[in-house]
């Protein structure tokens, strides 16, 4: 049977390959690089999530507007295609309601759990289009969990809260991404994470989710999300200036 995510994975990979392929031809001409930096703000969900392989309909829509910052190093190789890579500080995670067949049976009333990770990412991807405009881009991001916070509620109210450095809980992180860049530094982007948020090796003998009966690795499921991004920045610039408004690129 064919593996989804594999598939994803060396398909993405293929296709950079094959933009490097033609933007080493393209490098014959004048390469414009710069950085841009900028904030993202994240609306995050879940994709399907499961303990023990029963599905949850429970999955809740999480607003993550801070910690999110990003510094890209782009390279456009003529007016309408360029490749970008950088690193990023990422908060990613997800709230989701615990069932009762699960539930600590201590607790009087509905438990919710809401986890995220502040993430290390690297970014590559390409972009096509008006590159002093509006353009498409995509990409893969490889994303390193630095540090775990979890938080318990019972019957809407806070029960338990902790967070720990570089916890074995959380997956290393891989994602795709798509998304289109308006005039002066806006942009839409969707993001799928193509494996489990939670270690799949955290089992028995080690510790059970607060609020729970269940260890990490019996819940399975994928985070997604869709971010409004802003780049502040291009080099030592605010990237929406006169500027940027008159600026047009070089010609080759």
């Amino acid at each position: 049977m064919l593996n989804l995510r594999k598939f994803l994975f060396l398909t993405s990979a293929f296709l950079f390959a094959a933009v490097t392929l033609f933007a080493q031809e393209e490098q014959k001409k004048k390469t414009e690089v710069y950085v841009t930096g900028g904030l993202e703000v994240i609306l995050s969900g879940n994709t399907g999530l499961k303990i023990d392989n029963q599905e949850l309909n429970s999955g809740v829509v999480r607003f993550a507007p801070v910690i999110n910052w990003q510094s890209l190093v782009n390279f456009d190789f003529n007016p309408h295609f360029g490749l970008f890579t950088g690193v990023g500080i990422r908060n990613v995670g997800m709230i989701f309601d615990v069932p009762e067949a699960v539930k600590d049976p201590t607790l009087d009333g509905p438990v919710r759990k809401k986890v995220r990770s502040y993430n290390l990412g690297i970014p590559v991807g390409f972009k096509i289009g008006n590159l002093h405009g509006m353009f498409v881009y995509a990409g893969y991001e490889f994303e390193i969990p630095l540090q775990y916070k979890e938080k318990t509620f019972v019957s809407e109210r806070k029960q338990d809260k902790f967070s720990v450095w570089f916890t074995d809980r959380v997956e290393f992180q891989h994602s795709l991404m798509l998304g289109i860049q308006f005039p002066y530094g806006t942009n839409l982007k969707m993001k799928y994470y193509l494996n489990n948020y939670f270690n799949s090796s955290w089992g028995e003998g080690q510790s059970k989710m607060v609020g729970t009966t269940m260890n990490y690795n019996q819940l399975t499921g994928n985070v997604f999300y869709v971010s409004l991004n802003f780049n502040i920045f291009k080099n030592t610039k605010f990237y929406y200036s006169e500027y940027e408004k008159k600026h047009t690129f070089p010609e080759s």
